[in-house]
């Protein structure tokens, strides 16, 4: 009698579980916190789906990433591929050089990591390698374009 109480408070729970289970919106970037253990510097690194970066000796490639809305529990979900290439020494991220240029995965520079990281347990899905630590902190979509106002020469050229 026992069990099938218990049986049915753990459907109970799955159902429950699956009804109130996360929305998730698609989003075009991704914020990652990269720890360099030598300098014990954090960086913050925004990456957008299909254009990799370089930090460091890893080079990023975000292939997807999923934000809750507002109104949900805050939740991130990122699938990311992380490699290893020749080191690139840079000074700050805006002068890093093109991930383009940076070989691609091979027997020297092995895929690190491939898979999804999760905002809300980055103990369980980041990278951890020798020199850094990688997780994802955000999706979100690209800041608007904001539109300078236009003149009255403007205007007078569209007549």
């Amino acid at each position: 009698m026992m069990r099938h109480v218990l049986a049915a408070s753990a459907i109970a729970g799955l159902i429950l579980g699956a009804a109130h289970a996360a929305t998730f919106v698609q989003k075009d970037t991704a914020t990652l916190r990269a720890l360099d253990k030598i300098t014990g510097r954090s960086t913050d690194i925004d990456v957008k789906v299909g254009e990799p970066v370089v930090f460091g000796s890893l080079k990023v490639e975000l292939q997807v990433c999923y934000q809750t809305p507002p109104e949900e529990a805050p939740e991130s979900a990122a699938f990311l591929k992380i490699a290893s290439t020749q080191p690139v020494a840079v000074e700050t991220m805006e002068a890093a050089v093109d991930a383009e240029d940076v070989e691609t995965v091979s027997e020297e520079n092995p895929e690190l990591f491939s898979g999804w990281m999760y905002a809300s347990s980055p103990g369980l899905s980041a990278l951890e390698h020798p020199v850094y630590d990688v997780w994802v902190i955000r999706c979100a979509a690209p800041e608007p374009v904001k539109l300078e106002p236009r003149s009255a020469e403007d205007d007078a050229d569209f007549e």
